[in-house]
């Protein structure tokens, strides 16, 4: 591959990723939401014992593969959260937050208290990975327009 052929590659790449900035995942609420509610599964499951928690952990993990199905069959493509660039910190975040409210649902089933509070959790733990995925799509398309990614 000379020069020429390397730059007109890279080029297209750019236009690529400006393509998909402006045409390409243009999540609706719902699919937030849907991330959102794995996310909280996965956080409520571990306020109860086995076997209930591998059963909500299955109903979680089932709804991330269907998503991920999903955004392939309809945007062609399946963007991984975790990637480096200005995405990165966002994603950390969410992740320490959620490893957090983990340890939130040990704590609330070591210590037998209540449902409404383990569902406390688990809703606190969907609002803030829905926040987190919208930000999260915002700065990645951002970022693509930039040619940063």
């Amino acid at each position: 591959m000379d020069r020429d052929a390397a730059q007109a590659a890279l080029d297209e790449m750019g236009a690529a990723e400006r393509r998909l900035a402006l045409e390409g995942p243009d999540y609706p609420l719902w699919r937030h939401a849907a991330f959102g509610g794995a996310m909280a599964l996965i956080i409520l499951g571990q306020g109860f014992a086995v076997p209930w928690s591998l059963l909500i952990l299955v109903f979680a993990m089932a709804g991330i593969g269907a998503l991920v199905a999903d955004d392939r069959r309809r945007y062609g493509v399946f963007v991984n959260g975790y990637r480096k660039g200005r995405t990165l910190p966002l994603t950390l975040l969410l992740l320490a937050l959620m490893l957090g409210a983990m340890a939130a649902e040990i704590y609330a089933r070591r210590s037998g208290l209540s449902l409404g509070v383990k569902l406390g959790i688990a809703g606190a733990s969907f609002l803030i990975a829905v926040g987190a995925s919208l930000w999260w799509t915002r700065i990645y398309q951002r970022e693509l327009l930039r040619g940063g990614a």
